[in-house]
Protein backbone atom coordinates (compact mmCIF):
# COMPACT_ATOMS: atom_id res chain seq x y z
CA UNK A 1 0.00 0.00 0.00
CA UNK A 2 1.43 3.38 -0.55
CA UNK A 3 0.04 6.51 1.18
CA UNK A 4 0.71 10.15 -0.62
CA UNK A 5 1.97 12.35 1.99
CA UNK A 6 -0.93 15.04 1.35
CA UNK A 7 -2.63 16.80 4.33
CA UNK A 8 -5.85 17.78 3.32
CA UNK A 9 -7.62 14.56 5.03
CA UNK A 10 -11.36 15.11 4.17
CA UNK A 11 -10.28 14.01 0.56
CA UNK A 12 -7.20 12.25 1.41
CA UNK A 13 -6.05 8.97 -1.52
CA UNK A 14 -5.03 5.80 -0.35
CA UNK A 15 -3.64 3.64 -3.67
CA UNK A 16 -3.83 0.09 -2.99
CA UNK A 17 -4.61 -2.73 -4.87
CA UNK A 18 -7.66 -3.22 -3.16
CA UNK A 19 -10.87 -1.01 -3.98
CA UNK A 20 -9.79 2.69 -3.87
CA UNK A 21 -11.68 4.97 -1.39
CA UNK A 22 -11.89 8.21 -3.90
CA UNK A 23 -15.48 7.75 -4.26
CA UNK A 24 -18.68 7.37 -1.98
CA UNK A 25 -19.36 3.51 -0.55
CA UNK A 26 -22.02 2.90 -2.87
CA UNK A 27 -19.98 2.61 -5.53
CA UNK A 28 -19.00 -0.55 -4.70
CA UNK A 29 -22.24 -1.91 -6.54
CA UNK A 30 -22.56 -3.04 -10.01
CA UNK A 31 -24.31 -0.81 -12.22
CA UNK A 32 -24.21 0.32 -15.85
CA UNK A 33 -22.20 -2.31 -16.85
CA UNK A 34 -19.58 -1.07 -14.54
CA UNK A 35 -17.89 -1.95 -11.30
CA UNK A 36 -16.54 0.40 -8.57
CA UNK A 37 -13.37 -1.42 -8.91
CA UNK A 38 -13.19 -0.57 -12.68
CA UNK A 39 -14.35 2.57 -12.10
CA UNK A 40 -12.22 3.90 -9.47
CA UNK A 41 -9.36 2.45 -11.59
CA UNK A 42 -10.80 4.50 -14.49
CA UNK A 43 -11.17 7.57 -12.51
CA UNK A 44 -7.89 7.15 -10.47
CA UNK A 45 -5.73 9.39 -12.94
CA UNK A 46 -8.20 12.01 -12.94
CA UNK A 47 -8.34 12.37 -8.76
CA UNK A 48 -4.33 12.38 -8.81
CA UNK A 49 -4.93 15.77 -10.89
CA UNK A 50 -7.56 17.27 -9.29
CA UNK A 51 -7.00 16.40 -6.03
CA UNK A 52 -7.59 19.40 -3.63
CA UNK A 53 -4.20 18.41 -1.45
CA UNK A 54 -2.24 19.04 -4.45
CA UNK A 55 -3.79 22.70 -4.32
CA UNK A 56 -2.02 23.66 -0.83
CA UNK A 57 -0.28 27.14 -2.16
CA UNK A 58 -3.15 28.34 -3.99
CA UNK A 59 -6.42 28.46 -1.94
CA UNK A 60 -8.51 29.47 -4.03
CA UNK A 61 -8.23 26.39 -6.39
CA UNK A 62 -7.97 24.29 -3.65
CA UNK A 63 -11.81 25.25 -2.66
CA UNK A 64 -13.18 24.97 -6.13
CA UNK A 65 -11.98 21.77 -6.84
CA UNK A 66 -12.55 20.37 -3.44
CA UNK A 67 -16.25 21.76 -4.16
CA UNK A 68 -16.42 20.20 -7.11
CA UNK A 69 -15.13 16.52 -6.06
CA UNK A 70 -18.20 16.85 -3.68
CA UNK A 71 -20.85 17.99 -6.65
CA UNK A 72 -19.16 15.04 -8.84
CA UNK A 73 -19.41 11.85 -6.19
CA UNK A 74 -23.16 13.41 -5.59
CA UNK A 75 -23.69 13.09 -9.47
CA UNK A 76 -22.33 9.86 -9.38
CA UNK A 77 -24.71 8.81 -6.47
CA UNK A 78 -27.40 9.48 -8.10
CA UNK A 79 -26.32 7.61 -10.76
CA UNK A 80 -25.87 4.33 -8.96
CA UNK A 81 -29.15 4.67 -7.51
CA UNK A 82 -30.79 4.69 -10.85
CA UNK A 83 -31.66 7.85 -10.66
CA UNK A 84 -31.36 10.10 -14.11
CA UNK A 85 -29.78 13.55 -12.43
CA UNK A 86 -29.60 16.71 -14.07
CA UNK A 87 -27.06 18.36 -15.72
CA UNK A 88 -24.45 19.61 -13.75
CA UNK A 89 -21.35 22.08 -14.43
CA UNK A 90 -18.08 21.77 -12.33
CA UNK A 91 -14.63 23.71 -12.48
CA UNK A 92 -11.81 21.95 -11.40
CA UNK A 93 -8.20 23.54 -11.75
CA UNK A 94 -5.20 21.61 -12.84
CA UNK A 95 -1.20 22.33 -13.13
CA UNK A 96 0.18 23.78 -16.36
CA UNK A 97 2.30 21.50 -17.30
CA UNK A 98 4.15 24.02 -19.60
CA UNK A 99 4.96 26.67 -17.11
CA UNK A 100 6.18 25.67 -13.43
CA UNK A 101 3.62 26.83 -10.74
CA UNK A 102 1.27 28.18 -13.12
CA UNK A 103 -2.52 26.89 -13.45
CA UNK A 104 -5.22 26.30 -15.42
CA UNK A 105 -9.46 25.63 -15.28
CA UNK A 106 -10.95 22.90 -16.92
CA UNK A 107 -14.78 23.07 -17.27
CA UNK A 108 -16.35 19.96 -17.14
CA UNK A 109 -19.97 18.88 -17.53
CA UNK A 110 -21.67 16.02 -16.58
CA UNK A 111 -24.78 15.23 -18.50
CA UNK A 112 -24.42 11.67 -19.46
CA UNK A 113 -27.43 9.38 -18.80
CA UNK A 114 -24.82 6.60 -17.74
CA UNK A 115 -21.73 5.62 -15.38
CA UNK A 116 -20.01 4.27 -18.08
CA UNK A 117 -20.31 7.75 -20.23
CA UNK A 118 -20.07 9.52 -17.41
CA UNK A 119 -16.82 7.88 -16.45
CA UNK A 120 -15.82 8.26 -20.54
CA UNK A 121 -16.90 11.64 -20.63
CA UNK A 122 -14.55 13.17 -17.37
CA UNK A 123 -10.98 11.20 -19.18
CA UNK A 124 -11.81 12.58 -22.39
CA UNK A 125 -12.32 16.71 -21.03
CA UNK A 126 -8.93 15.97 -18.96
CA UNK A 127 -7.28 14.51 -21.89
CA UNK A 128 -6.89 11.19 -20.13
CA UNK A 129 -6.53 7.54 -22.08
CA UNK A 130 -9.68 6.26 -21.99
CA UNK A 131 -8.29 2.97 -23.11
CA UNK A 132 -9.34 0.81 -20.06
CA UNK A 133 -12.62 2.07 -20.07
CA UNK A 134 -13.25 1.26 -23.64
CA UNK A 135 -12.30 -2.57 -23.47
CA UNK A 136 -14.26 -3.17 -20.65
CA UNK A 137 -17.22 -5.13 -21.79
CA UNK A 138 -21.07 -4.13 -21.30
CA UNK A 139 -22.66 -6.01 -19.01
CA UNK A 140 -26.68 -5.35 -18.63
CA UNK A 141 -27.63 -3.45 -15.39
CA UNK A 142 -30.88 -4.26 -13.19
CA UNK A 143 -31.99 -2.15 -10.47
CA UNK A 144 -32.56 -4.35 -7.00
CA UNK A 145 -35.37 -2.53 -5.77
CA UNK A 146 -38.91 -2.31 -6.70
CA UNK A 147 -41.36 0.16 -7.42
CA UNK A 148 -43.79 1.13 -4.75
CA UNK A 149 -46.80 2.86 -4.58
CA UNK A 150 -47.68 5.35 -2.70
CA UNK A 151 -51.32 4.65 -2.74
CA UNK A 152 -52.83 2.29 -4.29
CA UNK A 153 -55.56 3.51 -6.95
CA UNK A 154 -57.65 0.35 -5.85
CA UNK A 155 -57.68 0.95 -2.40
CA UNK A 156 -61.15 1.33 -1.27
CA UNK A 157 -59.89 2.54 2.04
CA UNK A 158 -58.08 5.13 0.12
CA UNK A 159 -61.29 7.91 0.49
CA UNK A 160 -59.91 10.87 -1.32
CA UNK A 161 -60.91 13.64 1.82
CA UNK A 162 -60.06 17.27 1.16
CA UNK A 163 -59.61 18.07 4.73
CA UNK A 164 -56.71 15.28 4.36
CA UNK A 165 -55.24 16.69 1.47
CA UNK A 166 -55.15 20.34 2.80
CA UNK A 167 -53.45 19.57 6.08
CA UNK A 168 -50.87 16.83 3.60
CA UNK A 169 -50.31 19.97 1.53
CA UNK A 170 -49.57 22.30 4.98
CA UNK A 171 -47.31 19.94 6.24
CA UNK A 172 -45.37 20.01 3.74
CA UNK A 173 -44.57 23.60 3.11
CA UNK A 174 -44.22 24.27 6.46
CA UNK A 175 -41.47 21.52 5.86
CA UNK A 176 -40.53 23.61 3.56
CA UNK A 177 -40.51 26.89 5.11
CA UNK A 178 -38.74 25.30 8.15
CA UNK A 179 -35.99 23.77 5.68
CA UNK A 180 -35.09 27.01 3.90
CA UNK A 181 -35.35 29.15 7.56
CA UNK A 182 -32.73 26.87 8.30
CA UNK A 183 -30.52 27.48 5.41
CA UNK A 184 -30.97 30.72 5.56
CA UNK A 185 -29.69 30.61 9.64
CA UNK A 186 -26.78 28.47 8.43
CA UNK A 187 -25.77 31.11 6.02
CA UNK A 188 -26.09 34.16 8.36
CA UNK A 189 -24.58 32.02 11.09
CA UNK A 190 -21.36 31.60 8.81
CA UNK A 191 -21.51 35.48 7.92
CA UNK A 192 -21.37 36.19 11.40
CA UNK A 193 -18.54 33.93 12.75
CA UNK A 194 -16.39 35.24 9.39
CA UNK A 195 -18.00 38.42 8.40
CA UNK A 196 -15.23 40.35 11.06
CA UNK A 197 -12.45 38.64 9.30
CA UNK A 198 -13.27 39.85 6.17
CA UNK A 199 -13.52 43.12 7.18
CA UNK A 200 -10.22 43.42 8.56
CA UNK A 201 -8.57 41.90 5.80
CA UNK A 202 -10.84 44.48 3.57
CA UNK A 203 -9.49 47.03 5.02
CA UNK A 204 -5.84 45.77 4.89
CA UNK A 205 -6.36 45.66 1.02
CA UNK A 206 -7.92 48.83 0.87
CA UNK A 207 -4.76 50.47 -0.27
CA UNK A 208 -4.21 47.89 -2.58
CA UNK A 209 -7.37 47.59 -4.51
CA UNK A 210 -6.72 51.69 -4.93
CA UNK A 211 -3.88 51.13 -6.52
CA UNK A 212 -5.29 48.77 -9.01
CA UNK A 213 -8.15 51.09 -9.96
CA UNK A 214 -5.40 53.76 -11.18
CA UNK A 215 -2.99 51.91 -12.43
CA UNK A 216 -5.65 50.22 -14.97
CA UNK A 217 -7.12 53.91 -16.05
CA UNK A 218 -3.39 55.33 -16.66
CA UNK A 219 -2.41 51.67 -18.26
CA UNK A 220 -5.64 52.15 -20.43
CA UNK A 221 -5.37 56.21 -21.47
CA UNK A 222 -1.39 56.03 -21.86
CA UNK A 223 -1.46 52.70 -24.17
CA UNK A 224 -4.37 53.54 -25.83
CA UNK A 225 -6.06 49.85 -25.04
CA UNK A 226 -9.63 49.33 -25.38
CA UNK A 227 -9.86 47.52 -22.38
CA UNK A 228 -7.65 46.10 -19.89
CA UNK A 229 -9.25 42.72 -17.85
CA UNK A 230 -7.65 39.80 -15.91
CA UNK A 231 -9.04 36.54 -14.44
CA UNK A 232 -11.47 36.12 -12.00
CA UNK A 233 -9.77 35.32 -8.44
CA UNK A 234 -6.53 36.82 -9.02
CA UNK A 235 -5.49 38.26 -5.86
CA UNK A 236 -5.16 42.03 -5.58
CA UNK A 237 -0.89 42.24 -4.41
CA UNK A 238 -0.42 39.83 -7.82
CA UNK A 239 -2.83 41.54 -9.97
CA UNK A 240 -0.80 45.28 -8.73
CA UNK A 241 2.57 43.32 -9.42
CA UNK A 242 1.15 42.33 -13.26
CA UNK A 243 -0.25 46.43 -13.38
CA UNK A 244 2.86 47.80 -12.50
CA UNK A 245 5.80 45.34 -14.46
CA UNK A 246 3.05 46.10 -17.60
CA UNK A 247 3.55 49.92 -16.55
CA UNK A 248 7.23 49.19 -16.35
CA UNK A 249 7.27 47.21 -19.89
CA UNK A 250 5.95 50.56 -21.43
CA UNK A 251 8.40 52.76 -19.63
CA UNK A 252 11.51 50.92 -20.78
CA UNK A 253 10.34 49.71 -24.33
CA UNK A 254 8.59 52.97 -26.16
CA UNK A 255 7.31 50.27 -29.24
CA UNK A 256 5.65 48.50 -26.88
CA UNK A 257 2.86 51.47 -26.90
CA UNK A 258 2.64 51.50 -30.56
CA UNK A 259 1.75 48.02 -30.43
CA UNK A 260 -0.15 47.67 -28.20
CA UNK A 261 -2.60 50.80 -28.66
CA UNK A 262 -6.35 50.03 -29.72
CA UNK A 263 -6.03 46.62 -28.31
CA UNK A 264 -7.27 44.60 -25.36
CA UNK A 265 -4.92 43.29 -22.70
CA UNK A 266 -6.11 40.33 -20.16
CA UNK A 267 -3.78 38.44 -17.59
CA UNK A 268 -4.27 35.30 -17.63
CA UNK A 269 -3.00 31.44 -17.51
CA UNK A 270 -1.00 31.61 -20.51
CA UNK A 271 0.64 34.43 -23.20
CA UNK A 272 -0.21 34.76 -26.45
CA UNK A 273 -2.81 36.36 -28.68
CA UNK A 274 -6.75 35.00 -28.78
CA UNK A 275 -8.80 34.20 -31.78
CA UNK A 276 -10.49 38.10 -31.42
CA UNK A 277 -7.13 39.97 -31.36
CA UNK A 278 -7.07 40.19 -27.53
CA UNK A 279 -3.46 40.46 -26.18
CA UNK A 280 -3.07 38.00 -23.08
CA UNK A 281 -0.30 37.83 -20.76
CA UNK A 282 0.18 35.16 -18.53
CA UNK A 283 0.40 36.69 -14.57
CA UNK A 284 3.11 33.75 -14.02
CA UNK A 285 5.86 34.95 -16.74
CA UNK A 286 8.36 37.21 -16.35
CA UNK A 287 8.24 41.14 -18.51
CA UNK A 288 10.75 39.72 -21.16
CA UNK A 289 8.35 36.81 -21.85
CA UNK A 290 5.81 39.21 -22.53
CA UNK A 291 7.99 41.41 -23.89
CA UNK A 292 8.77 38.45 -26.53
CA UNK A 293 4.81 38.47 -27.23
CA UNK A 294 4.21 41.81 -28.06
CA UNK A 295 6.75 42.32 -30.28
CA UNK A 296 5.81 39.62 -32.63
CA UNK A 297 1.97 41.04 -32.57
CA UNK A 298 2.01 42.74 -35.78
CA UNK A 299 3.41 39.25 -38.04
CA UNK A 300 0.42 37.83 -36.34
CA UNK A 301 -2.27 39.82 -37.15
CA UNK A 302 -1.80 38.40 -40.71
CA UNK A 303 -3.04 35.12 -39.09
CA UNK A 304 -5.89 36.94 -37.34
CA UNK A 305 -7.35 38.31 -40.61
CA UNK A 306 -7.97 34.65 -41.49
CA UNK A 307 -10.06 33.75 -38.59
CA UNK A 308 -13.51 35.00 -40.28
CA UNK A 309 -12.93 33.37 -43.95
CA UNK A 310 -12.46 30.00 -41.76
CA UNK A 311 -15.80 30.14 -39.10
CA UNK A 312 -17.54 31.37 -42.57
CA UNK A 313 -16.53 28.27 -44.41
CA UNK A 314 -17.06 26.26 -41.39
CA UNK A 315 -20.82 28.15 -41.41
CA UNK A 316 -21.25 27.96 -45.08
CA UNK A 317 -20.70 23.84 -44.60
CA UNK A 318 -23.56 23.99 -42.31
CA UNK A 319 -26.16 25.77 -44.02
CA UNK A 320 -25.54 29.23 -42.18
CA UNK A 321 -24.86 28.34 -38.65
CA UNK A 322 -23.48 30.45 -36.46
CA UNK A 323 -19.64 30.15 -35.47
CA UNK A 324 -18.91 31.75 -32.78
CA UNK A 325 -17.13 31.55 -29.16
CA UNK A 326 -18.34 29.83 -25.84
CA UNK A 327 -20.38 32.43 -23.43
CA UNK A 328 -18.27 32.91 -19.84
CA UNK A 329 -14.78 30.42 -21.27
CA UNK A 330 -11.54 32.15 -20.54
CA UNK A 331 -9.71 33.37 -23.86
CA UNK A 332 -8.66 30.82 -26.68
CA UNK A 333 -5.23 31.34 -28.41
CA UNK A 334 -5.19 32.32 -32.28
CA UNK A 335 -2.75 29.52 -32.99
CA UNK A 336 -5.04 26.58 -31.38
CA UNK A 337 -8.24 28.43 -32.50
CA UNK A 338 -6.43 28.09 -36.49
CA UNK A 339 -6.06 24.13 -35.77
CA UNK A 340 -9.55 23.16 -34.41
CA UNK A 341 -11.32 25.41 -37.20
CA UNK A 342 -8.59 23.74 -40.56
CA UNK A 343 -9.58 20.48 -38.85
CA UNK A 344 -13.59 20.46 -39.02
CA UNK A 345 -13.15 22.29 -42.12
CA UNK A 346 -11.51 19.37 -44.35
CA UNK A 347 -13.67 16.94 -42.18
CA UNK A 348 -16.56 19.07 -43.12
CA UNK A 349 -15.80 19.11 -47.18
CA UNK A 350 -14.89 15.55 -46.95
CA UNK A 351 -18.35 14.64 -45.71
CA UNK A 352 -20.47 16.63 -48.12
CA UNK A 353 -18.69 15.17 -51.45
CA UNK A 354 -20.01 12.43 -50.09
CA UNK A 355 -23.41 12.52 -47.96
CA UNK A 356 -26.42 14.75 -48.23
CA UNK A 357 -27.91 16.66 -45.13
CA UNK A 358 -31.06 15.01 -43.51
CA UNK A 359 -34.03 16.21 -45.65
CA UNK A 360 -35.50 17.30 -41.79
CA UNK A 361 -32.78 20.14 -41.97
CA UNK A 362 -34.65 23.56 -42.77
CA UNK A 363 -33.19 25.80 -45.61
CA UNK A 364 -31.18 27.57 -42.94
CA UNK A 365 -29.61 27.12 -39.60
CA UNK A 366 -28.78 30.95 -39.04
CA UNK A 367 -30.56 31.02 -35.84
CA UNK A 368 -28.25 27.80 -34.16
CA UNK A 369 -24.33 28.82 -32.87
CA UNK A 370 -21.73 26.39 -33.35
CA UNK A 371 -18.62 26.49 -31.14
CA UNK A 372 -15.46 24.95 -32.32
CA UNK A 373 -13.20 23.72 -29.69
CA UNK A 374 -10.03 21.45 -28.95
CA UNK A 375 -9.92 17.80 -30.14
CA UNK A 376 -10.67 16.16 -26.54
CA UNK A 377 -13.34 18.64 -25.75
CA UNK A 378 -16.83 16.98 -25.71
CA UNK A 379 -19.71 16.77 -28.43
CA UNK A 380 -22.78 18.28 -26.72
CA UNK A 381 -25.25 21.57 -26.02
CA UNK A 382 -24.67 24.47 -23.20
CA UNK A 383 -26.48 25.67 -21.01
CA UNK A 384 -27.13 28.67 -23.17
CA UNK A 385 -28.01 27.01 -26.19
CA UNK A 386 -24.68 26.37 -27.98
CA UNK A 387 -23.51 23.38 -29.86
CA UNK A 388 -19.92 23.02 -28.24
CA UNK A 389 -18.19 20.44 -30.98
CA UNK A 390 -14.91 19.07 -30.85
CA UNK A 391 -12.77 19.54 -34.08
CA UNK A 392 -12.37 15.56 -34.18
CA UNK A 393 -15.83 15.02 -34.00
CA UNK A 394 -16.57 12.94 -37.11
CA UNK A 395 -19.12 15.30 -39.45
CA UNK A 396 -21.83 12.13 -39.66
CA UNK A 397 -21.79 12.44 -35.59
CA UNK A 398 -22.20 16.10 -35.82
CA UNK A 399 -24.59 16.15 -38.43
CA UNK A 400 -26.80 13.89 -35.91
CA UNK A 401 -26.49 15.63 -33.14
CA UNK A 402 -27.42 18.92 -34.89
CA UNK A 403 -30.54 16.91 -36.05
CA UNK A 404 -31.16 15.93 -32.44
CA UNK A 405 -30.93 19.22 -30.75
CA UNK A 406 -31.77 21.50 -33.15
CA UNK A 407 -35.52 22.33 -31.46
CA UNK A 408 -33.77 22.30 -27.82
CA UNK A 409 -30.59 24.94 -28.70
CA UNK A 410 -33.57 26.92 -30.35
CA UNK A 411 -35.30 27.13 -27.53
CA UNK A 412 -32.47 28.00 -25.37
CA UNK A 413 -30.94 30.65 -27.37
CA UNK A 414 -34.56 32.56 -27.48
CA UNK A 415 -35.12 32.18 -23.98
CA UNK A 416 -31.51 33.07 -22.92
CA UNK A 417 -31.70 37.00 -23.46
CA UNK A 418 -34.72 37.49 -21.59
CA UNK A 419 -32.86 34.90 -18.61
CA UNK A 420 -30.21 37.82 -18.88
CA UNK A 421 -31.68 40.60 -18.18
CA UNK A 422 -33.90 39.32 -15.57
CA UNK A 423 -30.43 38.04 -14.03
CA UNK A 424 -29.02 41.92 -14.17
CA UNK A 425 -32.56 43.40 -12.61
CA UNK A 426 -32.40 40.73 -9.71
CA UNK A 427 -28.18 41.74 -9.76
CA UNK A 428 -28.88 45.33 -9.38
CA UNK A 429 -32.06 45.02 -6.90
CA UNK A 430 -30.04 42.71 -4.63
CA UNK A 431 -26.56 44.70 -5.09
CA UNK A 432 -28.59 48.21 -4.10
CA UNK A 433 -30.80 45.85 -1.23
CA UNK A 434 -27.90 44.00 0.64
CA UNK A 435 -26.04 47.21 0.67
CA UNK A 436 -23.22 45.47 -1.56
CA UNK A 437 -19.85 47.18 -2.47
CA UNK A 438 -19.14 44.88 -4.89
CA UNK A 439 -21.00 41.88 -6.54
CA UNK A 440 -20.08 39.33 -8.96
CA UNK A 441 -20.18 35.51 -9.89
CA UNK A 442 -17.35 32.75 -11.39
CA UNK A 443 -17.59 31.96 -15.05
CA UNK A 444 -18.53 28.90 -14.05
CA UNK A 445 -22.07 30.15 -12.65
CA UNK A 446 -24.46 29.97 -15.15
CA UNK A 447 -27.50 32.67 -15.22
CA UNK A 448 -29.83 30.25 -14.08
CA UNK A 449 -27.90 29.71 -11.19
CA UNK A 450 -26.99 33.06 -10.54
CA UNK A 451 -31.01 34.06 -10.35
CA UNK A 452 -31.81 31.64 -8.00
CA UNK A 453 -28.93 33.08 -5.45
CA UNK A 454 -30.20 36.09 -5.90
CA UNK A 455 -33.48 35.62 -5.29
CA UNK A 456 -32.91 33.50 -2.49
CA UNK A 457 -30.94 36.80 -0.92
CA UNK A 458 -33.48 39.21 -1.57
CA UNK A 459 -35.87 36.90 0.28
CA UNK A 460 -33.49 36.81 3.29
CA UNK A 461 -32.75 40.49 3.29
CA UNK A 462 -33.93 41.61 5.89
CA UNK A 463 -31.32 38.86 7.75
CA UNK A 464 -28.24 39.34 5.97
CA UNK A 465 -28.18 42.95 4.97
CA UNK A 466 -27.25 44.19 8.30
CA UNK A 467 -23.87 41.44 7.45
CA UNK A 468 -23.30 42.22 4.30
CA UNK A 469 -23.40 46.02 3.68
CA UNK A 470 -20.24 47.25 2.45
CA UNK A 471 -18.76 43.48 1.45
CA UNK A 472 -17.70 42.46 -1.70
CA UNK A 473 -19.12 39.69 -2.91
CA UNK A 474 -18.84 36.73 -4.86
CA UNK A 475 -21.00 34.09 -5.90
CA UNK A 476 -19.16 30.57 -6.11
CA UNK A 477 -19.34 27.21 -5.42
CA UNK A 478 -18.20 27.12 -1.62
CA UNK A 479 -17.75 29.52 1.07
CA UNK A 480 -14.69 31.04 1.94
CA UNK A 481 -12.81 34.07 2.89
CA UNK A 482 -10.40 35.40 0.75
CA UNK A 483 -6.94 36.88 1.39
CA UNK A 484 -8.06 40.21 0.15
CA UNK A 485 -11.36 40.79 2.30
CA UNK A 486 -13.68 39.15 -0.55
CA UNK A 487 -16.57 36.94 1.05
CA UNK A 488 -17.74 33.90 -1.26
CA UNK A 489 -20.71 32.03 -0.81
CA UNK A 490 -22.39 28.99 -3.39
CA UNK A 491 -25.02 30.31 -5.74
CA UNK A 492 -27.00 26.96 -4.15
CA UNK A 493 -26.57 28.02 -0.45
CA UNK A 494 -30.57 28.37 -0.04
CA UNK A 495 -31.22 25.00 -1.99
CA UNK A 496 -28.39 22.84 -0.29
Amino acid sequence: MINLPLRHTKWRIVVSLRTSQILPDRLRLQLRGLSSVEVTTALRPFYFLVHPDLFGQHPRAQHINDSSLKLLNNHLDLLINDHRPGPVSLQFYVRNKRIEGNLRTIDLRLNKPSLRDTVHGILSVFRLPTKYVDSLPERPHKPDRRIKWSRSFYDAASIFSPEEELCTARKKEDLYKKTTLNLVHFCSSWLIKNMGEAEKRLAVSEPIRQDIMSLQAGLVEELGLTQLTWQRGLGTTHLRGCLQGLRSLMMHHQEVKDILQGRAVHFGNETGVSFEGGVILSTSEVRNQWLKLIVKIPEQDATLQRIPHMQKAVSNALRDIQVTHRKYQSYVLLENYIQHLRRLVTALGDYRGRDAFPKTWPDSLASLQLVVESAAGPLMLSPTGQILAPSSCPPWLLVNFITENMEQAEKIINDYDSIRDREKRLYKQCKEELGLEFLEKDDSVMPDMMIQCLEGLLKAAYRLSPLLTGARLWVTHYYAVMLDGEVCVPWDWNNT
